[in-house]
């Protein structure tokens, strides 16, 4: 990972950032045979093996992702003892596997320093008191969706509701697509947005312990809430508890703060792609922790870049450099004419030097057409990164 740190300092100096971080699991399970005795512990089922994966991944405030900030690959191989027998909840949380929320935060501040500002975004197994008491600084801010329903006091010590009527900033309207398959029917739902400043007390385990954490921590409190007309069935209506550092005092910066938290979705989208049958790393047959490990870091970077394609097919004013190297963009413009076709429609016809000019190239050696209807998709990009870093290939298009 260090080559593409270096990388990474190098592209967000001095930028504004959003980082969101999130978990997945690669399940090795079916291929227990195969695996080498005692090399994998188990997920979160407690039963399948398989390794834990915690990335940071960088975007700058538009959603284009720079790459990853941390990334720590947690393999339970060596944890012979349960929850109640190791006395968990008594543990500090630097031995928790929970822990990993802050590291990250912390390993990603680090790395960053150039950075204008950091904001960690993060779903609601984060909310963590200690992330809030650790991590906040003059550049570094957090929004959160709240686990539970948090007790917040106002400036007095009274306690305040987050969707109380003061609260109430204004009202948007949010087009739901239905789900594939089931029930759910696509809508368009109206939304209550709400913010109000309250602080968040220090929970009661924490002064059990005498830790050193902040006793409360002044916040914002964004909630989302659809009102559903009586005439209506919604199976589960949208309600996000939203709590940031942030000062949110109107609807537009609301709406910022809500942007921010649904470009985590971006994150989820990496990991779908190492899933797919693009990079399929649950396919693996590999025998040892050490080779999974490797490969799980090496197809993670790979998925960025390829992720990073597909943000940007139509990209007309980021540079190309944001992606290709000056030797990959020669050589992608000299690929261009040969896969253009005679008609206006399958040319590319993308700025000169644009970002998009470059990942048309891509997609058209994915087998990609300009007359589909359809933009280019993850595995198309794949296909064509391929084809591109085939030597063979490349050596073939560019006439001497």
């Amino acid at each position: 990972m260090e080559g593409h740190y270096r990388q990474l300092r190098k592209r967000i100096k001095g930028k504004d950032l959003i980082c969101a971080q999130d978990t997945t699991e690669y399940n090795y399970n079916h291929h227990e045979h195969i695996l080498k005795e005692g090399q994998l512990g188990t997920i979160s089922d407690n039963h399948s093996l398989g390794l834990r994966v915690h990335p940071m991944l960088v975007m700058d405030m538009e959603g284009f992702p720079y790459g990853i900030s941390s990334l720590q690959i947690l393999n339970r191989a060596n944890k012979k003892q349960d929850r109640h027998e190791r006395k968990y909840e008594q543990l500090p949380i630097e031995e928790k596997e929970s822990y990993r929320w802050l590291k990250s935060i912390e390993e990603t501040k680090s790395r960053l320093s150039k950075s204008k500002s950091l904001t960690i975004v993060a779903d609601r197994e984060s909310d963590i008191y200690q992330l809030w008491s650790r991590t906040l600084d003059s550049k570094t801010h957090l929004v959160i969706r709240t686990a539970f329903r948090r007790k917040f006091i106002d400036d007095k010590g009274e306690e305040l509701q987050p969707v109380s009527s003061p609260a109430l900033l204004g009202r948007q309207q949010l087009y739901i697509p239905g789900k594939l398959g089931k029930a759910d029917k696509s809508r368009t739902a109206d939304l209550e947005i709400y913010s109000q400043k309250a602080y968040t007390l220090k929970p009661k385990w924490a002064n059990k312990k005498k830790t050193q954490d902040l006793d409360k921590i002044p916040l914002y409190v964004v909630t989302v809430r659809e009102v559903v007309p009586a005439d209506i069935v919604v199976k589960e209506p949208i309600e996000w508890i939203l709590l940031t550092d942030i000062d949110v005092p109107s609807l537009e910066k609301a709406a910022e703060i809500i942007a921010i938290y649904k470009s985590r979705w971006n994150i989820e989208q990496v990991f779908r792609l190492t899933k797919q049958k693009g990079f399929a790393l649950e396919e693996s047959q590999l025998e040892t922790a050490h080779a999974l490990t490797n490969m799980i870091t090496l197809v993670l970077i790979a998925a960025i870049r390829i992720f990073q394609m597909v943000k940007s097919r139509a990209d007309q004013v980021r540079p190309a450099t944001d992606v290709f190297d000056a030797k990959e963009i020669e050589s992608l413009k000299k690929i261009n004419p040969g896969l253009e076709g005679k008609t206006e429609r399958s040319r590319n016809r993308n700025a000169a030097n644009s970002l998009a000019f470059y990942v048309w190239v891509i997609a058209r050696l994915g087998h990609w057409k300009p007359e589909d209807r359809d933009p280019p998709g993850p595995i198309t990009m794949k296909r064509g990164w391929d084809a591109f870093n085939n030597f063979t290939t490349v050596s073939k298009m560019i006439s001497p």
